[in-house]
């Protein structure tokens, strides 16, 4: 197996970012080429199980051992903690670890994730060689549109974990996967809040999770203002020293008609130390459960799972009601 990374140019215009199966092609084949040769994985992905739990949300619980136990140990870090050279970070892994980098405007590292969720899990670093502590850079906000702009097959999502909201390593990266079911989130309704920030929306007041959506419908026209409010949204947060999970999504699995950007925030920061069967991070919060536990995917159930997320998260509209109003308008 050749250990030269291979490589693809991003095109710098909304107009360019066309579905391309070159694309999906290379992240694939050289996911699938180091994962059946074990070459940078610590384990060869298995899902044991999987169930979608009963209830009104859809949540798809899945069992995978080898992650909870053969994973690399997070470690603990504040929201604001710069970047540390002398502890681990993706400018220190063996480069056959690479799978592809991408060029043009925002330069961005694709690595297979050592440890994967899902088939093709991998890791989206911008600007690897820059030594960004995990805080979104405005390139950071934006790749993961361009990818999922640019890959065909609509079953593709990309996650991100502030510190203080499950982090595991100080150094900007964003999760890529493959989620061959749909989420609850892809489709709820959605509430428009009036403010300062141009097409924001919220979650309604029902769901597991609360938090906000941006939405591009039309690349040419949405994608610019909407990378500029979710920058403005997490500055906000910052400021309030609010770590936060982001999913982004399709809508559709077949033929994607949009794109939804969702910021979950959190009212009370976590101390991430050791690596749990059941975390609330981005994939949890969006309705995605991996477990490693058995006693966990035999006994979790909705309600668990909901009020799991709600203690993780706290009461956010309350905390942002002075922003955007306590019923999320403003």
């Amino acid at each position: 197996m050749s250990e030269t990374s291979l490589s693809y140019e991003l095109s710098r215009s909304p107009e360019g970012a066309q579905p391309d199966p070159e694309l999906q092609h290379l992240l694939e084949a050289s996911w699938t080429e180091r994962h059946d040769a074990g070459v940078g994985f610590r384990y060869r992905l298995h899902i044991e199980r999987e169930r979608v739990a009963e209830g009104k949300f859809g949540f798809l619980i899945l069992l995978n051992r080898k992650r909870l136990t053969e994973r690399r140990q997070p470690y603990a870090f504040l929201l604001d903690a710069p970047f540390d050279a002398a502890r681990f970070n993706f400018t220190r892994i063996d480069p056959v670890e690479i799978q592809l980098e991408l060029g043009g405007h925002f330069p961005t590292s694709i690595l297979i994730n050592n440890s994967p969720v899902t088939v093709y899990h991998s890791l989206v670093v911008p600007d690897r060689q820059g030594q960004h502590s995990q805080m979104l850079t405005p390139a950071g906000i934006r790749v993961p549109f361009e990818l999922l702009l640019r890959l065909p097959d609509r079953r593709y999502r990309i996650g991100y974990n502030s510190p203080g909201a499950q982090a595991s390593v100080n150094h900007l990266h964003l999760h890529l996967l493959r989620i061959d079911t749909d989420l609850y989130v892809q489709q709820t309704e959605l509430i428009p809040v009036r403010g300062y920030i141009p097409l924001l929306h919220r979650l309604p007041d029902h769901l597991p999770a609360q938090g906000y959506c941006f939405v591009v419908r039309d690349p040419i026209r949405d994608l610019e203002p909407v990378c500029t409010g979710l920058g403005t949204l997490i500055t906000a947060l910052m400021e309030r020293k609010m770590a936060h999970n982001l999913f982004w999504t399709w809508t559709h699995l077949r033929d994607g008609r949009e794109i939804r950007a969702f910021v979950f925030p959190r009212a009370k920061q976590c101390v991430n130390k050791v690596a749990c069967s059941f975390n609330a991070a981005f994939l949890e919060l969006s309705g995605f459960v991996s477990v490693g536990e058995v006693s966990d995917y035999e006994q979790l159930t909705e309600d668990i799972i909901v009020q799991a997320l709600r203690d993780a998260q706290g009461d956010v509209y309350g905390t942002l009601g002075d922003l955007f109003g306590t019923d999320g308008s403003n």
